[in-house]
């Protein structure tokens, strides 16, 4: 259901200026998700508060419910003496963004994030790596949109401190022409292993999406409205979900997306899938950039499927899942073969390294 902020006026309820602009400023998804927590106020104005969802395990399968008690805006609101409802104004519960010592407490969300350091040009050794991690920072504790010209939807089991500096590491390397010192995060948290293969399996379905999903079609629908010319770079689940969230948006909306444009980093989705709800959309898609002995995007994404893949996969299994950031073949940005040998020598895996060269001499 689509909400109007105006709808909400009645006389059991008076909504200020103010909270109006900022119900205004928000995408649908995050309307909706806002107004029932206004309904429930409204329903209940004795309640000391608007917990009303349940974190019980089974639930949380069902990746389209709220995992959470309440979501991350506060109603800020008074009881009037004739019991009408007065909402003073929406804004973040700080206690509920930005990065938190258990990862799967972390809110899907956007957040502004800004240059500290140079570009990405590859990391080497732990110290250029450590360079690479703090070239990035959180800069405020949300958005309410998408404000920069690059933004990035991060994949699994990337905490929020990760993914700020993973990403801007691949859109660096997405988009090596464009000159950037800010870019919009939309983070996919983390719910540890289990619940994220539940949420890549969600989304790989032909029906319902997950919310991640439907929050990332609603903010495609209003940067396109607003006419911002937005470069994304999607990375490993980041690409089942912006996939999902094409396919979400395509339900409901007409609007062309020509105005935005992605680039696809080691995807966990389909390549033929994405790039055909992209074209349906008029949206641009650059040539993927995959590492070829990465399990993800031959396997899981099932984009390469041949003997030969699926033996090189299974070869660089343990590196893809346990492997550092410096010899995994998925994190870090895919640079090219070379590179990767190097990596892999310069930390030491000398035997990984002599595959890398192998495949090398003889695909050259």
């Amino acid at each position: 259901m689509i909400y109007n902020p105006v709808e909400l006026k009645s006389t059991r309820i008076l909504i200020t200026k103010q909270a109006l602009a900022m119900l205004g400023s928000l995408n649908r998804f995050d309307q909706q998700k806002v107004i029932e927590e206004i309904t429930f106020v409204c329903n209940n104005p004795n309640s000391c508060s608007s917990v009303k969802h349940s974190t019980l395990p089974f639930k949380r399968l069902f990746r389209s419910k709220n995992q959470f008690k309440s979501y991350h805006y506060l109603i800020d609101f008074k009881i009037t003496a004739d019991n009408q409802v007065v909402i003073h104004d929406i804004y973040f519960d700080t206690n509920a963004t930005g990065p938190k010592p258990r990862e799967s407490l972390e809110r899907n969300m956007l957040y502004n994030v800004k240059r500290q350091g140079g570009r990405f040009n590859g990391a080497w050794d732990s110290d250029e790596l450590q360079q690479s991690k703090d070239s990035w920072g959180l800069s405020g504790s949300g958005a309410t949109q998408v404000s920069n010209q690059h933004a990035a939807v991060n994949g699994m089991q990337n905490s929020l401190n990760k993914a700020t500096w993973l990403m801007g590491a691949h859109l660096d390397v997405a988009y090596p022409k464009d000159s950037f010192d800010t870019y919009t995060l939309f983070h996919n948290p983390t719910d540890r292993i289990l619940y994220d293969v539940v949420e890549c399996i969600f989304d790989k379905r032909k029906g319902t999406k997950s919310q991640n999903a439907q929050h990332l079609a609603a903010i495609f629908f209003q940067s396109q409205q607003q006419g911002k010319k937005i470069k994304w770079v999607v990375h490993s689940q980041g690409a089942i979900i912006f996939t999902a969230a094409l396919e979400e948006y395509a339900k409901t909306h007409t609007f062309k997306l020509t105005s935005q444009q992605v680039a696809v980093h080691s995807p966990g989705a389909y390549l033929p899938r994405l790039k055909s709800a992209a074209a349906r959309l008029g949206m641009l898609v650059h040539q993927a950039n995959s590492n070829p002995f990465d399990l993800v995007p031959n396997l899981a994404g099932q984009n390469n499927l041949s003997p030969s893949s699926l033996v090189r996969s299974l070869k660089f299994m343990g590196l893809t899942f346990l492997g550092t950031e410096l010899t995994s073949p998925h994190t870090l940005p895919y640079l090219g073969l070379e590179s990767y040998h190097t990596q892999l020598r310069l930390a030491g895996n000398h035997r990984r390294a002599q595959d890398v060269l192998n495949y090398i001499e003889k695909n050259t």
